[in-house]
């Protein structure tokens, strides 16, 4: 999802790119105890009527379950921030409840280049990346086409144009 947040003048703005999280931490939990009560609710009557060692295997099973949903919230709780203003384009990811910082990337507005390499469609882009002096970082990976092909508009709203390539080449040095 790409959501302008802020916008103080034509040449800077403020965008939050976020993950489409159709179930909230509150609706997960919810799943996952359903899921919980309903595999021991059967591995406990298979345990009572003397199949007792299926019970490892499905704690087992509630683990990893744990370690997946957990892998997901943190992923669809992931945030990408773009802040540009007259010199620079500084982009912070976070995730977690408490919105960990992950990284921190600062480009110099005048030396930025969006590269942006187009998919299948000509008018769908099929990744963005922020390339500069400082480094080369992919945006929004997260995103589907029709939102980055939203993002390349605001940043053009912004006043930062995009490179369209068909593909990245790897040049060797």
């Amino acid at each position: 999802m790409v959501t302008e947040v802020g916008r103080t003048s034509p040449r800077s703005a403020c965008i939050l790119l976020a993950p489409n999280q159709s179930l909230s931490l509150s609706g997960n939990l919810w799943v996952f105890i359903s899921l919980v009560a309903v595999s021991l609710g059967i591995s406990l009557a298979f345990a009572f009527a003397g199949a007792w060692m299926i019970l490892p295997f499905a704690g087992l099973e509630l683990l990893l379950l744990a370690v997946l949903f957990g892998y997901v919230y943190l992923e669809g709780s992931r945030r990408e921030v773009i802040r540009i203003n007259a010199e620079r384009v500084v982009l912070d990811c976070c995730r977690g409840y408490r919105q960990q910082s992950i990284y921190h990337q600062e480009f110099a507005r005048d030396s930025l280049s969006v590269l942006v390499r187009m998919g299948g469609s000509a008018t769908e882009p099929a990744s963005i990346s922020f390339s500069g002096p400082e480094g080369c970082l992919e945006v929004g990976e997260f995103l589907t086409d029709a939102e980055r092909a939203s993002l390349v508009q605001k940043l053009g709203e912004c006043g930062i144009c995009a490179q369209k390539e068909r593909c990245y080449r790897v040049e060797e040095f």
